[in-house]
This record gives C-alpha cells, structure tokens and sequence, in this order.
C-alpha cells in the first residue's frame, strides 16, 4: 500500500510541508489534538497566527480528513539541522476558553435538551447532531455562571450519561452516549469495523475489575422539578447499587434511565487492550479498515476466537521514513469480559 498524505493551510490550501503528524482523540474529550513537524522550516511563517487568530489546517491521510487550528510552535537546533513543531486542537477549540467568553444564562421556559444545545451554538457558525436521550428540561432548570459553550454542552450531554465528541473534519459536534450499545448487547450489534489479528503489528493489554453492579439511583436536584429513579439492570436482583449521582437537568425518567445505563455497562471484568494496526486507504475492501473513531464498536477476529470492543481513544501517526510515509492507527479497545465476550 502507498500512503498519501496531505496538509494544507485553510481557506488557502497552501500545502505545508511535514515530516511528521499525530491525531489524538479520546471519548473523554471533545476534541482532537495535534502534533506536527514541519518537514521545511520555512513552511512556520505560513502557519503564525494573524490578526483574525489562529491559523488552521486541514490533514488528509489516507483519504481520511481532519481539520485543526495551529495553536503554539517550538523549535529546536542541533548540529547542522533545526526542527519546528507545532501543536493544535479539533476547530471546535473557538467554543471554548481561551477563545469563547464566559457567558451566565438562566433558562425560564421549557426546552429539550437538543434545543439548548443548539442554543449554545447559535451565530457560531457549529451545528449539533444530537444522537441520545432527549427530554424537555423545565424553565429555571437549566443555568450556569462564567461558563464557554463547550463546557456548557458538555454538561447538558453529561445529564444523560453522554459525551461530546468533535466531527473529525467538519464544524459540527456530536453528542452522544458515553456507550452507544451497552456492553451486553455487543454481541448481537454491527460492528462498525471488523479488525482480523493478521494486520496487528502490535498489541498490548490491561486488565481492570470494576464492581459488578446491578442498579444505581438518579436523581434531579431541584424541587418540584426533578425526578428520582431506580435504575436497575433487566433481569438481575437490582441489589448491588453503584453510587448515587444527580443532576438538577434529570426532570424525566426516560433521563434517568438512560444516565443509568450508561453508569451500569461500565462494570465487571474488564481490559483496555491496545492495538497498532495500519490506516487503509478509503475506501477500505475486504480484511480491511479504515479509520477507526472513539465510540465505534470494534469486532476483532483472532486464532483464538471473536471478541468486540469498544473504540475509546486513537492515535493516528504518520511519519516519514525510508522514503515514503508510514501510517497507523493505536485504537484502545475497552473489552468486556463479564457482559460481553
């Protein structure tokens, strides 16, 4: 496989020149971030910040793209040569501090949750895909203090047991649950990529027990405005309960239902396993696979049977090397042993 890749600065497309990019994304933050070394010294004047702030960039490997502002550089010299990195975030950055002000907001009627996200990102030029639980949260419920977007958003997603995540390329967020499919539905679910162990080149495991709850309490905040549930899992005692948590946005059982499920299919034997595997060129063919996003479901397919997993962090490396780039992915898998496979 030939490798391709590409950086350009944007709106432009003046290609900049680099002998080295990571991509980190997790399922814990909302956005990327960005290494790079830059392959012409030179190429540094084009990516400084100007008078409208950061400078931004758009990488493609692979035929997969990821956009990102420029947001500080450092250099080194040594003996006959001078190197210059730089290192940026996913363009969702500008929701948030330093850029964003801080704003107050009290919310006095009836909204559902996809409404005040889409509140929150109104005139900026971002849109929402909201893909979880949604309720209609009662006026004087929702408010906050010194706050950015961002953090705002990542609140309203947390109500629910959710996560915000950065769209790789486009200026659009998505929010959605922490675990799309609890893990004891994983076996019966579409993977949304198929690893077989033969393109692994490396592989590395963890494992980590977590108590093998049963049911959790959820509770809104606020007086008359909140609810209280019993969040059990179906067909167990509903007798080892995790810990209590609330949240002044839980005013529908359907809100806490879904914060509670997400809390329970985080339990029992588990491991974090990391494998290193090649990013293959869009679009991918058959024993193939393209690039891998935190929140994918994963079915690795291996001598010694099927297990699924799922995606929360990936690193996505090139380098330059012998001639010609490599590329691959590190995709850390949360595998399930007591409720998966």
């Amino acid at each position: 496989m030939i490798n391709n890749i590409s950086v350009v600065r944007l709106p432009d497309r003046t290609p900049i020149e680099v002998s080295s990019v990571t991509i980190t994304s997790s399922c814990d933050t909302w956005g990327s971030t960005f290494d790079f070394e830059l392959a012409d010294v030179a190429h540094l004047a084009l990516l400084k910040p100007s008078a409208a702030g950061p400078r931004q960039v758009e990488v493609t490997l692979n035929g997969y793209t990821w956009t990102a502002l420029i947001e500080s550089y450092s250099s080194r010299r040594e003996w006959a040569s001078n190197g210059i990195n730089l290192a940026g975030r996913s363009r969702s950055a500008v929701l948030a501090a330093p850029y964003a002000p801080a704003r107050v907001k009290v919310t006095t009627e009836d909204r559902t949750v996809a409404q005040l996200v889409d509140e929150e990102l109104a005139d900026t030029g971002f849109t929402a895909s909201y893909d979880t639980v949604d309720w209609v949260v009662p006026g004087g419920a929702w408010f906050y203090d010194a706050t950015a977007p961002l953090d705002a958003i990542s609140r309203l997603a947390e109500a629910s047991g959710g996560v915000v995540q950065s769209d790789p390329a486009d200026r659009l967020l998505r929010i959605r649950a922490r675990y799309p499919e609890s893990p004891w539905y994983w076996k019966e679910r579409t993977p949304a990529h198929v690893i077989h162990e033969d393109i692994v080149t490396n592989e590395s495991l963890q494992v980590r027990s977590a108590p093998l709850y049963d049911a959790v309490v959820v509770t809104g905040e606020l007086a008359g405005k909140g609810v209280t549930c019993k969040v059990r899992r179906s067909g167990e005692a509903g007798q080892s309960f995790a810990p209590q948590v609330s949240s002044p946005l839980i005013s529908t059982a359907a809100a806490g239902a879904e914060r509670g499920r997400n809390i329970l299919s985080d339990r029992g034997e588990q491991a974090s396993i990391d494998v290193v595997i090649p990013l293959f060129s869009s679009p991918v063919r058959a024993g193939e696979t393209g690039r891998v996003l935190p929140l994918d479901l994963v079915e690795v397919v291996g001598e010694e049977g099927t297990w699924h997993g799922l995606c929360t962090a990936v690193r996505t490396e090139a380098r330059a090397g012998d001639g010609a780039f490599v590329i691959e992915q590190t995709i850390t898998l949360e595998r399930h042993y007591t409720d998966a496979d």
